[in-house]
């Protein structure tokens, strides 16, 4: 990577891209020369990265590198739809009522029910069936109306308890018990991400080796510490002009905040003689993608479980109706410097609200 002086120093994943720019003074422990400690892998289905600024050698950033590592791949081994034996693929494939988990999918659990109530019962972590359905990585043509409708019977499903404890000395120590629609199945993919990056904030808040850091889960992007060389220790952070390749449309000055993207321009399929974008954001309203004049909507937040959750609710909303659930988000979560970007098909874009500290 290309050392911080007088340049950009530019780290491309996802769908942001982040940089800092030295232009005063150093304020920090570590020379304006120093380079990242910069590690790439994967989870989640994507490409991740992390950068550790002010770290004294490699062996040690080895050590924090392979502790965020071990969380991630953590979260994934409970929280993938997809690999045999984690607790969603349990819950999804049970025979019986009722299933063993952790205290973490307890947790996603036990506020699933309020953020699909928040959303106007449009963010829904129950709608697997109708996810599958579009599949748009593997999908080229449009799923029949029959076959919607008949995923669509099974949204919407958060009859469910938790009995908590009752295993203590068990890792799946929680039984959660499923009433009603045995086909539901559990998606838990617009959230997990953003709830991994806030343990990984967590486990970077108590360490004095670390001066900053970038996490970024494909796309889901945590910025810790203070960035040598840029004004009150900012991180800058670039959003893609949708459907454009790595253009910039705006950039954001952020600390200590994630930064998350959802767009119809990430994962979508067309078909022959149908200009229409076939994308990932279904909406289990009308069991087709959203479109609402909208081709991305970016969140930056204390919190990166309802940025992750934001992010999709609006692109899911629409820009009048997210505005109201930013409002009532901020009151509910107590950041009241959550701003969101809205980029519209007509490439206008529009912050909101306008005026917010993300550095702060």
């Amino acid at each position: 990577m290309k050392k911080i002086v007088s340049i950009l120093l530019i780290i491309v994943f996802g769908s942001l891209i982040i940089s800092c720019e030295a232009k005063e003074k150093s304020r920090s422990s570590y020379r304006i020369d120093t380079k990242p400690y910069q590690y790439v892998f994967d989870a989640f289905d994507t490409q991740c990265s992390i950068s550790l600024y002010g770290v004294k050698n490699e062996k040690l950033a080895e050590i924090y590198v392979a502790d965020i590592q071990k969380l991630v791949d953590n979260y994934e081994s409970v929280f993938s739809k997809t690999i045999e034996g984690s607790e969603i693929y349990d819950i999804n494939h049970r025979e019986g009522d009722s299933v063993m988990i952790c205290d973490q999918t307890a947790s996603l659990f036990g506020i699933a029910q309020s953020l699909y109530e928040w959303s106007n019962n449009k963010f829904d972590v129950s709608a697997g069936t109708l996810f599958d359905l579009w599949d748009v990585k593997n999908r080229t043509t449009v799923p029949t109306l029959e076959e919607i409708n008949e995923a669509r019977k099974h949204v919407g499903n958060f009859k469910f308890t938790i009995e908590q404890n009752v295993a203590p000395d068990e890792f799946r120590k929680n039984r959660i018990t499923f009433y009603g629609d045995k086909a539901t199945k559990y998606d838990f993919g617009a959230l997990v991400k953003g709830f991994c990056c806030d343990a990984i904030k967590e486990m970077l808040e108590d360490n004095d080796v670390i001066e900053a850091s970038i996490i970024n889960l494909g796309g889901n992007v945590l910025c810790t510490g203070d960035v040598d060389g840029r004004k009150g220790g900012a991180f800058r952070v670039g959003i893609f002009k949708p459907f454009s390749g790595n253009d910039i449309i705006d950039t954001l000055e952020v600390k200590n905040r994630n930064v998350i993207t959802s767009g119809n321009y990430q994962r979508y399929f067309k078909v022959d003689g149908d200009d229409r974008v076939y994308h990932h954001i279904i909406d289990p309203m009308t069991g087709y993608p959203t479109d609402n004049g909208l081709d991305s909507v970016t969140i930056a937040s204390e919190n990166g479980l309802l940025g992750d959750y934001l992010s999709t609710a609006c692109m899911l909303l629409g820009d009048k109706l997210s505005k109201n659930l930013i409002d009532f988000a901020s009151k509910e979560f107590n950041d009241k410097n959550i701003q969101a970007t809205f980029v519209y098909s007509d490439g206008k874009i529009e912050k909101y609200p306008k005026k917010v500290n993300l550095t702060k």
